[in-house]
C-alpha cells in the first residue's frame, strides 16, 4: 500500500513574514500609483494588477482604497516625522533646530520615492476628508514642536506673535520644498535658512 504524501507545514512565522512582505509590496504599488496618477489612479484593481493579486485577496489587507491610502501615509511618513520630532527636540538653539528642521523638509521632498507624497500634498485639498484627517493627525506633533520652537526663539522679543512667525516660516517651507523638488542645491539651502533667521531675529 503506498504512502499518502503529506503537504509541508508551513509556520506561523513564515505564513506572518509573507503577509508582511505582500503587504509591503502592496503599498509599493500604492506609492507608485500614486506618483503617477495621484489619489483617483489608486483603485484595488489597479494595486492588485500591478502586485499580481486579486481584488477580492487585497481584502485580507485593507476595506477599501482609503484603508490602502491611509496605510501608505503611515508607512511613508513615520521616519520622516520621528526625525523631525527629533531634531525639534534637541538641545541646540531654536534658530538651529528650526535651520535643521527646513534642511530635513528639502530633503525628503527632493527624494524620487517621494513623488507619491508630493503628488497627494498637490491634491490635499480635493482629498476625502477622513485622508485629510489622517495626515493632520500624523503632523500635530511635530506642529506642537515648531510651534514650541518657534516661541522659544522668540522669547526675549515682547510683542512678536509666535503664531504668526510660524505661519510665514510654513510658507518659506512650502515654498522652499517645491523648488527641492529639482534638487537641493547650496544655494536653495542658504537661501531657506536666511529667510528663517530673519524671521526670527531681533526687531530694532
Amino acid at each position: 500500500m503506498g504512502t499518502v504524501a503529506t503537504m509541508p507545514r508551513i509556520s506561523a512565522s513564515t505564513v506572518r513574514e509573507h503577509h508582511d512582505l505582500q503587504r509591503e509590496a502592496i503599498l509599493d504599488a500604492v506609492g507608485a500609483i500614486l506618483a503617477q496618477d495621484g489619489y483617483d489612479g489608486v483603485e484595488l484593481a489597479a494595486v492588485g494588477h500591478r502586485v499580481g493579486l486579486a481584488r477580492t485577496s487585497l481584502y485580507r489587507y485593507a476595506r477599501d482604497k482609503d484603508e490602502l491610502v491611509a496605510q501608505w501615509l503611515e508607512r511613508a511618513f513615520r521616519p520622516a516625522m520621528a526625525e523631525a520630532q527629533a531634531v525639534l527636540g534637541a538641545s541646540d538653539p531654536p534658530a538651529e533646530r528650526l535651520a535643521t528642521w527646513l534642511d530635513g523638509q528639502l530633503e525628503f521632498a527632493a527624494k524620487p520615492r517621494d513623488g507619491a507624497a508630493a503628488r497627494l500634498m498637490a491634491e490635499f485639498d480635493h482629498l476625502p476628508e477622513s485622508i485629510q484627517a489622517l495626515v493632520i493627525d500624523g503632523h500635530r506633533p511635530v506642529r506642537d514642536a515648531l510651534a514650541a520652537t518657534v516661541t522659544e526663539a522668540l522669547k526675549d522679543q515682547p510683542g512678536r506673535e509666535p503664531a504668526l512667525v510660524l505661519a510665514f516660516i510654513d510658507g518659506i517651507a512650502s515654498a522652499a520644498t517645491r523648488q527641492a523638488a529639482g534638487g537641493v542645491t547650496p544655494q536653495l539651502r542658504a537661501e531657506t535658512r536666511n529667510a528663517v533667521r530673519a524671521l526670527l531675529s531681533k526687531r530694532r
